[in-house]
């Protein structure tokens, strides 16, 4: 092939400062099959450059540009987040080339072309996610181009402030500072989650666990009677979750948001007199995470009356009139963004996205692993300018974890030279192969623990 630029064993970049690090590196590695390294000394700001390439001109429209030429490569960016987008850009450009066995990058001039500015991943840590699981989801949300990563941790962070909110197996912080690290080597930034209503089990409800109380029930009077919940009437718990973000603060460094949950409180939905307590208890909680420096993050379950929209099925704790809901939403922080998860509407526009933009607050829409639903949500977020799309993968990512990259690319997210003739099954296995940089075993592999599971016979 022409004009390409063949990767030698070793190659010297000149980058900046801010990207002299052991993730930049061992993306190299690994997107080089392990046949090339590279040395990265000093460079300029938002550049990285790989030989004598031309250099190209960053359009103002764009967040980087990537150049190849049988001379060198080079990445021109707007800032340091998107500097490390325009890297994993060119990344996937490496190919193969089975005539001579070299690794070669076609002659190619791209710029970024994200349809979403906010494109946010939100992972779950559950007591069956390892460590080395997180850290996969993690680097393939980063060469995606997510912008953002959102962790909610079921039980799995150890907490000082009441050792109970967590499993015997919970993460250390600082394994988990390491996670955090690896994030923002991506160019992503980290936000930290802990649930303020619903689901104060930490668990899933069809477990019927229970983080805190089937290890300490002496702190019942913490919960609802359901022990669902946490109980808004007990001054005990607005200081307990003032500890907890304090903590989450503290791990995760300097930060725009803070996601507060607040979904699925089934008593307080089932409740009048506990629903009207809500106004003033996320008054008082949503201004005192602005005064904390970040913006609230909540989900809309709560927040949304079942009928203001047509007859679309409503959430199962939408069940307030829209004059009930509105006592919460008028008083809320007016930084807070509402993520409006939806995962049935295949079809743009979203009508509950749409129905809450009125309402004069930044509007994010929330697909789960669904491509339609997936591109319904993206649609309705840039056709109607609103602030951005948040993905959620709860407990599927160990079976669909593949599902991330089709609503990446919908987003506008790079791809390789052969994308277009591959499935995202196939390419999200490559990609997980080139991001696994420690010994992978059989259990490892992958996304699944195991291949043959029940109910995955038919699956090829």
């Amino acid at each position: 092939m022409p004009n390409c630029f063949y990767l030698p064993d070793r190659v010297t970049a000149r980058a900046d400062a801010r990207v002299n690090n052991d993730t930049v590196r061992d993306l190299f590695r690994g997107f080089s099959f392990h046949r090339s390294e590279m040395i990265i000394t000093p460079g300029a700001d938002n550049l990285l450059v790989i030989g004598a390439p031309a250099m190209p001109t960053l359009p103002n429209d764009a967040e980087y540009i990537i150049h190849a030429d049988e001379k060198g490569l080079a990445v021109a960016a707007r800032d340091h987040s998107s500097l490390m987008r325009g890297y994993c850009a060119l990344l996937q450009k490496i190919e193969w080339a089975s005539e001579n066995g070299q690794l070669l990058i076609a002659p190619v001039e791209e710029c970024s072309a994200f349809k979403i500015h906010n494109r946010m991943i939100h992972f779950c840590v559950f007591p069956e996610t390892t460590l080395l699981a997180l850290k996969r989801y993690i680097r393939l949300a980063g060469i995606l181009q997510y912008t953002h990563v959102v962790l909610e941790f079921w039980g799995m962070l150890r907490y000082d402030c009441c050792s109970a909110l967590s499993w015997p197996n919970a993460f250390t912080k600082a394994q988990i500072a390491e996670v955090l690290g690896e994030i923002r080597n991506f160019g992503m930034e980290p936000i930290p989650m802990f649930n303020h209503l619903g689901h104060a089990t930490a668990s899933r409800v069809l477990s019927g666990k229970h983080v805190v109380l089937d290890q300490d029930p002496s702190l019942y009077p913490l919960f609802t009677p359901d022990g669902w919940s946490f109980d808004t009437d007990n001054p005990k718990v607005p200081e307990l979750l003032r500890q907890v973000r304090g903590e989450l603060y503290d791990l995760f460094g300097q930060g725009s948001y803070f996601h507060a949950g607040l979904d699925e409180s089934y008593m307080y939905a089932n409740d009048l007199k506990r629903y009207a307590k809500l106004p003033d208890f996320l008054s008082a909680l949503t201004a005192e995470i602005s005064r904390e420096g970040r913006r609230p993050m909540i989900w809309m379950d709560m927040f949304l009356p079942p009928r203001a929209y047509g007859d679309r099925k409503p959430h199962a704790c939408a069940k307030r009139c829209p004059a009930d809901c509105m006592s919460v939403l008028s008083r809320l922080s007016p930084d807070t963004v509402l993520v409006d998860w939806q995962y049935h509407d295949k079809e743009a526009p979203i009508p509950t996205s749409l129905y809450l933009k009125d309402k004069g607050f930044d509007i994010m829409g929330a697909p789960w692993l669904d491509v339609d639903n997936g591109k319904a949500h993206i649609d309705t977020v840039a056709k109607h300018g609103l602030f951005g799309v948040m993905e959620t993968t709860w407990h599927t990512m160990a079976r669909e974890a593949y599902k991330i990259l089709p609503f990446a690319r919908a987003c506008g997210a790079a791809k390789a030279p052969w994308s277009d003739h591959s499935g995202p099954r196939e390419e999200t296995a490559t990609l997980l192969r080139k991001l696994t940089w420690e010994p992978i075993t059989y259990e490892d592999a992958g996304w699944m623990k195991h291949q043959i599971t029940l109910g995955a016979e038919k699956e090829f």
